[in-house]
């Protein structure tokens, strides 16, 4: 039976086969203790509850459940439990029916990097900085002048910005991510206790819980090509073409594989949820399913569309709770760590952007969604959107330039080769066309229950006045809001000069340790800077670092390690004391 919810309710290298894929605010300053690996400690899991710290008590299954997100990579909702009938998905269907699923769950940007970096952070990446696609890379932007070359730098938000893993692992999680992290900023050590292909929640201490991110590749972009001359499993001639797409074989070829590519990766998700009941850890594990934004066709990824936006998100509860839920509220990725955060029992810190859709903390439905979208790869641009459950509002900061932008990337894909040569012959109809216009538009506004592929504007239709206006002034008061970067400046690089003064990386100053009465003491001069430590370089392996939190108990003749760790800024220098009672 199918439960329709509009939100009134509560609440070695593991996996080997899928591991060849490509200042806070009060409420956020408490100090969490962390999962201590020393002899010495009388506790090895701390309980935390909101309020209340204990260092005797071990949490309970049901106080602090395993959570797995599996994330894949670029695609829209084909899936059969979403009702579309070309997929072939019965690990996911069957996920879905034992779960709970999000019908209107959206991305806060197109392409890979920014969704990351407001997935890891609960923040709007158009507000800390990290909007414009891969800032680790140079780039010479095309449509600027030959002098705008863009050195790599990263995103670096507000001091009081952490990874939200920090929460967790502050409250006892052991967390592991495999392998793709991609958040526009080099990790702090403290964001995880592994981050590597080999990573595996089989190394946390007994009895503490884990969260666990496992990124599937396959349905990557780029695999569109590298696996384009496979058998199909998918036919071309049984896909659907949208409008905004000539209904070519070269096109109906990259849709399928498209699909095809889905149903590998469906098999890996299967081995993963197999590998959770082989541990007898199934029913004591969240698991988390969704893609880290809409398809990886031309006129999907990158784009601020639903196309590029509007992703599938499951959620399976321990013993099938909530199994067969429809959840039709609007969610944003910026909510996800809020969510995560709530669904695990730690309290969720004031700064973030996002709010949770479950839990114990769980916020009223959302009215609106928000995206963004400024430099893609090679090509700079600057537009916004705003969603409700009808209409797509989109501001064009950039009007002179085109909707469509030529990403070098993507023109290796056949379908991008095809539109291209027929835009070019004059052949494409006027549905195919409005993607290629050559300006745009200062404002969109789209009726997305008529037009869901947004191709008919109504900015300029008396009849919508009211909704253009309604949707204009949610924009405005959210770019404020955010102090939006990406429209408070022009060019990129000036962005870059106010995260980092004359285009130069701050360092994250080395942290302080004192001694006192048996224990360490360990702080950084660098606000919002991070420590990881370790006790006579021991740990769980010789590159695992605890997460700092509280002071350290040691006796006489113990070396305590440490390393401080802002995001944005340099790593600090090493810092060591030898403890002398």
């Amino acid at each position: 039976m199918v439960k329709a919810f509009s939100n009134n309710h509560k609440n070695g290298s593991p996996f080997s086969k899928l591991t060849n894929g490509c200042n806070l605010k009060p409420a956020s300053k408490k100090v969490f203790p962390d999962c201590i690996q020393s002899k010495r400690i009388d506790c090895l899991l701390i309980l935390f509850l909101p309020g209340m710290i204990s260092c005797t008590a071990k949490k309970e299954p049901a106080q602090a459940p395993n959570i797995i997100c599996i994330v894949c990579e670029d695609i829209s909702s084909l899936l059969g439990c979403y009702g579309d009938k070309v997929a072939l998905t019965p690990n996911l269907d069957k996920l879905a029916s034992e779960g709970v699923r999000f019908t209107n769950m959206f991305s806060v940007a197109g392409v890979c990097a920014p969704s990351r970096n407001s997935l890891i952070t609960g923040m709007y990446p158009s507000g800390i900085g990290g909007n414009n696609m891969r800032t680790s890379e140079t780039r010479r932007v095309a449509n600027m002048p030959d002098s705008l070359q863009i050195p790599p730098y990263e995103c670096t938000p507000p001091p009081f910005v952490k990874c939200y893993t920090e929460f967790l692992r502050a409250s006892g999680y052991y967390c592991t991510n495999n392998e793709k992290e991609d958040y526009q900023f080099k990790s702090p050590r403290a964001a995880w206790d592994e981050s590597s292909r080999y990573a595996t929640w089989k190394n946390r201490p007994k009895g503490a819980p884990f969260f666990a991110i496992f990124n599937l590749m396959r349905t990557h972009e780029s695999q569109v090509n590298v696996w384009l001359d496979e058998p199909e499993i998918i036919h071309p001639d049984s896909v659907f073409v949208p409008p905004y797409y000539p209904d070519t074989y070269e096109i109906r070829r990259d849709i399928a594989r498209v699909y095809s590519n889905i149903t590998i990766m469906d098999r890996e998700v299967g081995e993963l949820i197999a590998e959770l009941e082989k541990e007898n850890l199934l029913d004591q594990t969240i698991i988390i399913f969704y893609s880290d934004h809409g398809g990886p066709l031309p006129r999907g990824k990158r784009e601020i569309l639903d196309t590029g936006l509007k992703v599938p998100f499951i959620i399976r509860f321990p013993g099938k709770e909530e199994d067969g839920t429809v959840v039709n509220d609007l969610c944003s990725f910026v909510d996800v760590p809020a969510t995560i955060l709530s669904l695990a029992g730690v309290k969720i810190p004031e700064y973030m952007d996002g709010q949770a859709f479950w839990g114990e903390q769980k916020s009223p439905p959302r009215e609106y969604v928000f995206a963004a979208r400024d430099r893609m790869d090679e090509w700079f641009d600057c537009r916004r959107a705003v969603r409700d459950t009808r209409f797509k509002y989109i501001r064009n900061y950039r009007p002179e330039f085109g909707a469509y932008l030529d990403i070098s990337f993507r023109k290796q894909l056949k379908t991008m080769q095809v539109l291209l040569e027929m835009r070019d012959a004059g052949t494409l109809n006027e549905d195919q066309k409005y993607w290629f216009r050559t300006s745009k538009e200062p404002e969109e506004l789209y009726d997305i229950e008529k037009d869901p592929y947004e191709l008919r504007n109504l900015a300029a239709d008396p009849s919508f006045a009211s909704d253009l206006e309604r949707m204009r002034k949610v924009h405005e008061q959210w770019v404020r809001k955010i102090d939006d970067k990406g429209v408070k400046h022009f060019t990129e690089k000036e962005l870059l000069w106010e995260m980092w003064p004359d285009g130069i990386q701050p360092e994250t100053l080395s942290p302080e340790i004192k001694q006192d009465e048996g224990l360490a003491k360990i702080s950084s001069a660098t606000e919002g800077a991070s420590i990881v430590y370790q006790i006579n370089h021991k740990g769980l392996n010789t590159k695992h670092w605890q997460l700092y939190s509280q002071p350290i108990a040691l006796v006489s003749g113990d070396t305590v390690t440490a390393i401080a760790h802002r995001i944005g800024f340099k790593e600090s220098k090493v810092s060591e004391l030898v403890y002398q009672k």
